[in-house]
């Protein structure tokens, strides 16, 4: 069975609460007039090339193959826009004629201004709906008369929210448990969303740019992320891994036919046991999900920018959300703009202190009761700042950095 719903048009200044209380994690919908990414086409073409110009970072398909190695065929500073790209591909003898897809995976990891952007957006979002505990991914696409391959495919345990940039856009999606196929027809500032547990086709009869956030919305997505935690866990307790001979083949068995479990696996499971007995992997777990936390669940946030010497005029304003986490006995945490770190308790009243429009760093000294150039007030001071949650504001005495 076959449906074709209608775009769903979002009432004036309503912005994801009706979203959130009609379509989030409903049937598969196109919805007219919800918040948009805030990305202008300039801006996506932009961190197209960017991705283009990072190896690893890009993906060109056409109707049936991946292309191993585009080179020439990646966007690059010759391409003026978005437009431009696209005329060039459809002149391109390596592609005689067929449609492709271009396809950036982390797109906004390298610009803080649009990943900050996109950010506040998702934040509207999750007020409603609930913060999702584990990443949400991004692609940015661009493709021109691209029809998906209808392959038999593992289904995605992530929900899914594409907002289309420029063109239009089709897609056909296969919710679970349901014998439906929704068809959704999006054009340029539609969104485009389905639940969990969908199987999606996407079809470009033109060029089309979209920007697409999956969100993981199952209990068993955490298993990779957990495990990930887990085994640098224990990595560091182990230290370096000892050399062991293979086993003898065939295999040893004991009189009765019975296989004893090798040594290798038996210690590495003992490792876990001793791992999980301690508190580090909910430390772990905790700095993690406090850096999410901040981001809105955008993940991977953008790296940290360069720290710099501060002086006690520098006067510092914060400009960012620093998002608090208490831990007990291990002490707090903070994050801000997706990083996270630990700090000791006492510099709680740094948060308080900078609460104003602008405080100097002599006065936040005063403030936490310690010395200007003390490493206790200048190592959280550096943390904020190369996290982008303050600012320094020029003053006579320091040019601004």
């Amino acid at each position: 069975m076959t449906h074709s719903p209608a775009p769903a048009s979002e009432a004036p200044g309503s912005g994801w609460r009706r979203f959130a209380r009609a379509h989030w994690s409903g049937d598969p919908v196109v919805v007219a007039d919800a918040p948009g990414t805030g990305l202008t086409a300039a801006e996506a073409h932009a961190l197209l090339v960017a991705a283009a110009a990072r190896p690893g970072r890009t993906r060109l398909t056409t109707s049936n193959a991946v292309l191993p190695a585009p080179g020439p065929l990646l966007p690059g500073p010759d391409d003026p826009d978005t437009a431009a790209y696209v005329r060039r591909m459809a002149a391109a003898p390596e592609l005689a004629g067929d449609g492709w897809l271009l396809t950036a995976t982390d797109p906004l990891a390298h610009d803080f201004g649009l990943w900050a952007r996109v950010r506040d957006v998702l934040d509207g979002l999750w007020r409603h709906v609930g913060r999702p505990a584990l990443p949400v991914t991004a692609e940015l696409a661009v493709g021109d008369r691209h029809h998906a391959p209808d392959r038999p495919g593992v289904r995605a345990d992530t929900a899914g929210l594409t907002w289309v940039l420029d063109g239009s856009l089709t897609v056909r999606v296969r919710p679970e448990h349901t014998g439906t196929e929704f068809v959704l027809h999006a054009r340029a500032g539609d969104l485009v969303h389905w639940p969990a547990g969908s199987h999606h086709l996407d079809q470009r009869s033109g060029p089309c740019t979209t920007l697409r956030l999956s969100v993981p919305a199952r209990r068993a997505s955490a298993l990779p992320y957990v495990s990930e935690v887990l085994g640098a866990l224990m990595r560091d307790d182990a230290g370096p891994w000892p050399e062991r001979r293979p086993l003898p083949s065939p295999v040893p068995a004991a009189p009765d036919g019975r296989i004893a479990v090798p040594a290798a696996l038996r210690d590495c499971a003992e490792l876990l046991r001793g791992t999980l007995a301690g508190r580090a992997p909910e430390r772990a777990l905790l700095l993690r999900w406090a850096a999410l936390r901040s981001a809105a669940g955008l993940h991977p946030p953008p790296p940290p920018r360069p720290g710099i010497a501060f002086s006690p005029a520098h006067r510092l304003r914060r400009v960012a959300e620093i998002v608090r986490v208490a831990d007990g006995a291990d002490g707090p945490v903070w994050a801000a703009n997706g990083h996270a770190w630990p700090v000791p308790a006492s510099c709680d009243r740094l948060l308080t202190a900078l609460r104003g429009s602008g405080t100097t760093v002599a006065e936040l000294a005063r403030a936490a009761g310690l010395r200007p150039a003390s490493p206790k007030l200048t190592g959280p001071l550096d943390a904020l700042y190369r996290a982008r949650a303050v600012d320094v504001e020029p003053h006579p005495g320091a040019g601004r950095p």
